[in-house]
């Protein structure tokens, strides 16, 4: 199974530091820890996104999405 980019934020209430640990526990490899939002972003296998919800102080993991926009002179807006 191919890795796959997370966003998990954190629950209200609880350390990230300690979510951070619980994360890697979980599998997650942590690429960027983004404290002024409370969120962490990392990759792991999509059939280890279940054990990264169980972590305690985990408020949600969303996959995370690449969007793109279209040129500003494009005739698509």
């Amino acid at each position: 199974m191919s890795a796959q980019r997370w966003l998990v934020s954190v629950a209200e209430g609880h350390g990230i530091d300690d979510v951070v640990a619980g994360l890697e526990g979980a599998g997650l490899q942590v690429e960027k820890v983004l404290r002024g939002v409370g969120v962490v972003v990392g990759t792991c296998d999509e059939d280890r996104r279940s054990a990264l919800a169980g972590v305690a102080g985990v408020g949600a993991v969303e996959p995370d999405r690449e969007i793109r926009l279209a040129p500003p002179d494009s005739d698509v807006q």
